[in-house]
């Protein structure tokens, strides 16, 4: 049985400081002697810290994601569809940084730790794929495999963040809503002469 590798290595000061520089100019691009001056830190001292650059990286990519899983957990949100794909959005406004790293600083994680961040991500997605069999059972939804339409659902999430940034930008209502939509065609939530009683069951609306 595998389990979580602790994310707290170096101090939250120092993950929060890393996870800024390496948003800001990449992973690849960050000096541990950058990190250090904007730390206020000598450079030597990091590694009392951390051992490597590469384990800096993912325990910054692990806190993202520890950081992400509380917040919902704690958040004033309906634990529903609807309440969890308005926190996803809701993160994605307050936290703009998370995704971008989580998006392209990932691949960088090299192959002998790469387990201990899909073990990440799969606990991330976890309140997602609950929801699903939960309207499975309940016969909400029709789906023949959870994880890959909780993927399908979150790649969906992703898409705000263009629509945000269109010449004439979305309106975070209708982003919302056209989430809400496009998740429920993936579930097959909505089948002929059950879609106001379904919708209104899954969203909370009359």
């Amino acid at each position: 049985m595998a389990y979580a590798r602790p994310v707290q290595h170096c101090p939250g000061h120092l993950l929060s400081v890393a996870q800024g520089l390496m948003a800001e100019v990449g992973y690849g691009a960050m000096s541990m002697r950058q990190l250090a001056a904007r730390a206020g830190l000598q450079p030597g001292s990091l590694y009392h810290h951390v051992a490597s650059k590469q384990d800096l990286l993912l325990d910054v990519l692990l806190n993202i994601l520890a950081q992400r899983l509380k917040a919902w957990r704690r958040g004033p949100y309906t634990r529903d569809l609807r309440g969890y794909l308005r926190f996803l959005l809701a993160r994605q406004v307050s936290h703009p940084c998370e995704a971008l790293l989580l998006r392209h600083e990932s691949r960088h994680v090299e192959a002998g730790q790469r387990a201990w961040l899909e073990q990440a991500v799969s606990r991330s997605h976890a309140p997602l794929c609950q929801l699903i069999e939960q309207g499975q059972q309940q016969g909400h939804f029709n789906v023949l495999d959870s994880a890959g339409t909780a993927e399908a659902i979150l790649a969906l999430v992703d898409t705000a963040e263009g629509m945000r940034h269109r010449p004439v930008p979305v309106d975070e209502a209708r982003i919302e809503a056209w989430v809400m939509q496009m998740s429920l065609a993936l579930l097959s939530a909505c089948p002929p002469g059950k879609q106001h009683v379904r919708s209104t069951r899954l969203t909370g609306t009359a």
